[in-house]
């Protein structure tokens, strides 16, 4: 009884993370979103998923990424945060 009471409770504080695929939004534009939840994530936690998988992206092309608009959604604390990253894949 006790396992489970300790199971329980570490999944109550256990955050979690995801982020969407790469999507075309436009010419030469795309949009990646991340999100997540517990813990108490601050912004930078999440907007920096969006970024690395917009890097690799652009890597992958043999290009660099260009930070274009931001969209935030939620409220610090058990609210899940969500940031959408628009941007851009530039030639070196």
């Amino acid at each position: 009884m006790r396992n489970i009471l300790v199971l329980i409770s570490s999944l109550f504080f256990i955050g979690c993370s995801s982020i969407s695929n790469v999507i075309p939004v436009g010419k030469d534009t795309y949009r990646v979103s991340s999100e997540m939840s517990g813990q108490f994530p601050s912004w930078s936690d999440v907007k920096g998923l969006s970024l690395s998988k917009a890097n690799e992206f652009c890597k992958a092309k043999g290009m660099y990424m260009k930070e274009g608009d931001w969209e935030t959604h939620g409220a610090r604390g058990w609210t899940p945060l969500n940031a959408e990253l628009t941007f851009t894949c530039i030639a070196e």
